[in-house]
């Protein structure tokens, strides 16, 4: 072989091996450097989750007030290693969000009172130098990247409701056609049976709140006394302590038994079916102080639960989390048998408290 082609195939192999390196350095650049952007986006989204949640909780406040809290709360969180700082002015969005056509649209007012979203960005640019810096695609000429991440939260405003439960409400009629029945084996053989808007007869109170899996909901502002027998004493909402039982029936149109004691206010979760189309769920039980005193309620769906006057025994406001699926809650109050021949009413204010959704 001569001098001149043995030169020759050694220049093209200086050649594959430098167009070979360059290509595996585009692959570490796409392994590493595009890991690394993608974790300090990751590091960006929470900032700007925690700044619009922040500003979003100051809806009723002001508009310097919510930027503040956006500033501070995004400032807690990091991005490569330093604290996220957002620019009031380009970073920071107050105006309303549709849900229907999901879009958000941008206000300049001073008064945020009527808005209903916050639009938060978090940037690492290169304008204000704080752009994410590469490693092996320096290699190809690119040094830094942008890097950004926007978050939109909607604020729903909270809804008080105030009802009155009639002590001849059953709750084994939550959700039936009128003219169903419950109750119906009982001493007097005088079943209880579902009426209509304008005659309920025994059928519970469905609440006009509108639902939400996973909203809180509080009870308060409970007065009114129930007895189950025209000849015995009244009760508050909590009930009789020493008269603590299950319904004979047991559990009635699908709907779970309850231990709990007699003439307490009960309630129920349901969805948009007729509830004795399914099987009943297991029983809740509240025959004890330890029972009764949980913060936090997680009732399924269609299982009764105990409400009472919505405090713990040391005076802490319950909360009672919506199941999954349900659209509809009814009050009652808690009998054994033969709610027809109760007496007395209470009045009850159901509160869902304001939300926040992150919706983009």
């Amino acid at each position: 072989m001569s001098r001149k082609r043995q030169n020759d195939r050694t220049g093209i192999a200086m050649v594959y091996t430098i167009v070979i390196m360059i290509g595996l350095c585009a692959l570490c650049s796409l392994a590493v450097d595009f890991g690394h952007v993608q974790l300090v986006k990751a590091e960006l989204r929470r900032a700007a989750d925690s700044g619009a949640l922040a500003a979003a909780s100051q809806l009723r406040a002001t508009r310097s007030a919510a930027i503040a809290k956006a500033v501070e709360y995004a400032g807690y969180n990091k991005a490569d290693g330093t604290p996220v700082v957002l620019d009031q002015v380009k970073d920071i969005e107050f105006g309303t969000w549709s849900p229907s056509d999901k879009k958000f649209k941008a206000t300049t007012s001073t008064d945020i009172s009527t808005c209903n979203a916050v639009h938060v960005t978090a940037r690492r640019i290169t304008a204000r130098g704080t752009s994410v810096p590469l490693m092996f695609a320096r290699v190809l000429g690119q040094n830094t990247c942008d890097v950004q991440a926007e978050t939109i939260v909607e604020f729903i405003p909270g809804v008080h409701i105030d009802d009155n439960i009639s002590a001849t409400a059953n709750p084994y009629l939550s959700g039936m056609p009128a003219g169903s029945v419950a109750s119906l084996n009982n001493p007097h053989n005088s079943p209880d049976y579902a009426g209509t808007a304008t005659n309920p007869l025994q059928s519970p109170l469905q609440v006009a709140l509108p639902l939400s899996t996973g909203d809180l909901l509080t009870f308060d502002s409970i007065s009114g006394d129930a007895r189950h027998d025209p000849n015995l004493a009244d009760y508050a909402p909590d009930g009789e302590l020493d008269d603590i039982g299950t319904n004979t029936n047991g559990a009635e149109n699908g709907i779970s038994q309850l231990r709990a004691p007699i003439n307490a206010l009960v309630g129920v979760f349901l969805d948009e079916n007729q509830p004795n189309l399914t099987n009943h769920p297991d029983m809740l039980d509240y025959s004890t102080d330890e029972k009764r005193n949980h913060v936090i309620n997680q009732p399924k769906l269609k299982q009764l639960f105990f409400i009472g006057d919505g405090l713990t025994k040391d005076g802490v406001k319950q909360q009672f989390q919506v199941p999954p699926g349900a659209t509809r809650l009814f009050l009652a109050t808690w009998d054994f048998f033969e709610w027809n021949n109760n007496s007395g009413q209470r009045n009850v204010r159901v509160n869902r408290p304001d939300k926040l959704l992150i919706v983009k």
